[in-house]
């Protein structure tokens, strides 16, 4: 439930059973709970609205073709009745026009397609409206200057996800926002831009 948690996966063809191999088993041992208790992983989401707008986004993303992998529903143990709790989602290429793919998702949904390379890796996640943060993990120089260039969003990580640096500007683009915060740009806020115009003779 983090404006900058990962929204959406875009894995290449030729990686994605090694992948999904290491990546399903660790979302399935993810250990839901109280955020009190020290051996919690991921707790509840932080209001009932929320966790039926997960569900809502679920059902839809499967109606329009998305495949179930892991999760999809609210735990049944009677500890996590009392809390809004959902188990970790994963939901394969639902359709690119569903809710999933279009909104931005605030819990534990994680819709994933498979794409042929970066290009198209690229243009998928273009056509989100928001903007706001990405990543791509390459040990391509030149996929990372790529990616740098072409994602539209107002941050892009390589190798990692979600590491801020005062020095740099954040924020998004598209409706993800508007202006920036932290770095340079955000001095803009605090002064008034004049113009002037001299005619001398």
């Amino acid at each position: 439930q983090a404006c900058l948690a990962v929204k959406r996966l875009y894995v290449f063809e030729n990686a994605y059973e090694a992948f999904m191999e290491r990546f399903l088993p660790r979302v399935q041992k993810l250990r839901l709970g109280p955020g009190l208790d020290e051996s919690t992983q991921m707790g509840p989401l932080h209001t009932e609205r929320q966790r039926r707008l997960i569900e809502e986004q679920l059902r839809d993303a499967l109606e329009s073709g998305g495949r179930l992998l892991v999760g999809g529903k609210r735990p049944e143990s009677e500890a996590l009745r009392r809390g809004y709790f959902f188990e970790p989602t994963v939901v394969l290429e639902p359709s690119l026009d569903s809710r999933a793919a279009q909104e931005e998702v605030f819990g534990p949904l994680l819709p994933i397609w498979r794409v042929k390379g970066l290009e198209e890796a690229v243009e998928l996640a273009n056509r989100s409206p928001y903007g706001l943060g990405s990543t791509v993990f390459t040990r391509s120089l030149e996929r990372a200057s790529y990616a740098l260039e072409k994602l539209e969003a107002g941050y892009t990580w390589i190798n990692s996800v979600n590491r801020i640096y005062d020095e740099l500007p954040f924020g998004g683009v598209k409706q993800s926002g508007y202006g920036k915060e932290h770095g340079i740009e955000a001095l803009e806020y605090y002064q008034e831009t004049k113009a002037g115009v001299v005619r001398w003779r």
